[in-house]
């Protein structure tokens, strides 16, 4: 008997998937607003420890969490599969870019900002997709052996 493989789902019932999709329509509402109405005030770190964290315990605290950040938008991606994996690499795209934005010059940084939102919104139509078609079990093609 062949056994099918099986590929990690991380979307698996309606619900996940209508949350994916509020989500992610909620982050790519919030890029698209700052992709066209820009705001003069910016925050450039994630955690905003700064209040009770002395100035170099705030970046390495800032710089752990970016390394393991961009470590997961590499590895976590690999592992999915079909419209899984498109959700991933347009989130996995957009915090990438956001972490590169505030290291670059202010017209490179505003060409990252419309990378940003076509990514987030192609992460937004693969869960909407997902939302539409239903959570399905990933598995591989398999042959069958015909018996003889």
């Amino acid at each position: 008997m062949d056994e099918q493989k099986q590929w990690p789902c991380l979307i698996g019932t309606r619900f996940s998937a209508a949350v994916g999709v509020v989500l992610t329509g909620y982050v790519a509402a919030l890029t698209l607003r700052a992709t066209f109405w820009q705001s003069p005030h910016h925050f450039h770190w994630l955690l905003a420890v700064d209040t009770f964290l002395s100035a170099r315990v705030t970046v390495a605290v800032n710089l752990i969490f970016y390394a393991w950040l961009v470590w997961l938008c590499v590895v976590f991606p690999r592992a999915l599969h079909g419209k899984e994996r498109v959700l991933a690499l347009g989130w996995a795209v957009s915090l990438v870019l956001s972490l590169i934005q505030g290291l670059v010059s202010a017209s490179l940084g505003a060409f990252i900002q419309y990378v940003r939102a076509a990514s987030i919104m192609i992460a937004f139509f693969a869960a909407v997709a997902i939302l539409i078609e239903g959570p399905t079990r990933n598995t591989a093609a398999s042959d069958e052996a015909v018996p003889q």
